[in-house]
């Protein structure tokens, strides 16, 4: 009897424990999905736009977001034109915006998941809000000092690579460069990068 208590009692420590663990993926799911969200419907749909992308990053934007602090912006920007903002919700950290005024938009997650990113990536681009109007290409992914980079092409097609055009003054199907990066749990402030980039011309 005493052994059967004494295992009771240790599956019942156990069981928090699992609940924290499954708590914590869910977390670092939901985190990636908003993150990609953001790249999708802030910097994707409006590249090329700076001042639509600042519009769509506004307090008063889909998303909510608000001004990074100077000290913070001036970090992130590292020099380069542009603004930067920031977006927090209960239990998944920060989700800061970085436009540059160079045609590369980046969304930085305090929280983010590689498998995450990468599924809510292709959902995004292939079954979702870009359905029809692109195809992402994965190029190459590799370790770097314990960071995982994955490169992308978006391929703009229809709808997308008309909006593009109006934009651009072209036929607006050049492939669109995207880099991820997240890194290990702790081992910086942001852990995901999700950057998306068209250089704009002189």
């Amino acid at each position: 009897m005493s052994r059967i208590i004494r295992v009771l009692f240790l599956v019942l420590l156990a069981l928090p424990i699992q609940a924290r663990a499954q708590s914590g993926i869910a977390m670092r799911d939901e985190t990636s999905r908003l993150a990609v969200a953001a790249l999708g419907r802030i910097c994707l749909l409006n590249l090329g736009d700076y001042n639509a992308i600042l519009t769509a990053a506004s307090p008063t934007g889909e998303f909510g977001f608000t001004e990074a602090t100077p000290e913070v912006a001036a970090a992130l920007l590292a020099g380069r034109e542009g603004q930067v903002r920031v977006l927090r919700r209960p239990g998944l950290g920060a989700i800061t915006l970085v436009a540059g005024r160079d045609g590369i938009c980046t969304v930085w997650s305090e929280y983010g998941d590689a498998t995450s990113l990468q599924r809510h990536l292709l959902s995004m681009v292939e079954r979702g809000g870009f359905k029809g109007g692109a195809q992402l290409l994965a190029l190459d992914a590799r370790d770097e000092a314990g960071q995982l980079i994955t490169e992308y092409y978006v391929m703009p097609t229809d709808w997308f690579a008309r909006d593009l055009g109006r934009r651009f003054a072209e036929d607006g199907s050049q492939p669109l460069a995207l880099v991820t990066s997240v890194s290990p749990p702790g081992r910086r402030p942001m852990e995901a990068m999700l950057s998306v980039s068209r250089i704009l011309k002189k």
